[in-house]
């Protein structure tokens, strides 16, 4: 009985310090992270992410919008080719034109599509895009190798 008592004394000290072990106090200078902290830093997260999709959008865009300056010169030139063949020739020569300018202008839809996109559908259309693309200059590879016959 005579080392109960101290014995009993000494479990509940030893209890009441293991129970302040369990929630440490923070280290002087160290700061202590927050739900909102966390919730603060995905959101900067997830825009930065969306700014990175938009600039890329907006360069995709921009590059197809050149590609298209381009062949619409080449387009012209044809035209001009073109306006020297006779009869028949001529006939079938301004069908494959308009055929061409056809899908340009198609093409061109899509691209306004794609501008009015948002920044997370753009992957879908950008597909569909190159496609086109693929479509218009291989329509007109053809037809610029029937102008040189």
């Amino acid at each position: 009985m005579r080392y109960f008592t101290p014995c009993c004394f000494s479990l509940s000290l030893f209890l009441v310090a293991c129970a302040n072990e369990s929630s440490p106090p923070p280290v002087s200078g160290e700061k202590q992270v927050t739900g909102e902290d966390v919730k603060q830093k995905i959101g900067e997260a997830a825009d930065t992410a969306k700014e990175f999709t938009k600039q890329k959008r907006d360069e995709y865009s921009k590059q197809l919008d050149q590609q298209l300056e381009g062949l619409d010169g080449k387009i012209a030139e044809l035209e001009t080719k073109g306006a020297k063949l006779k009869d028949d020739a001529k006939v079938e020569w301004n069908k494959k034109l308009e055929d061409l300018k056809t899908k340009r202008g198609k093409l061109s839809e899509k691209l306004k599509e794609f501008n009015e996109s948002s920044a997370d559908a753009w992957q879908g259309l950008k597909k569909d895009l190159d496609i086109a693309w693929g479509n218009l200059k291989e329509a007109y590879d053809k037809t610029a190798e029937e102008v040189k016959e």
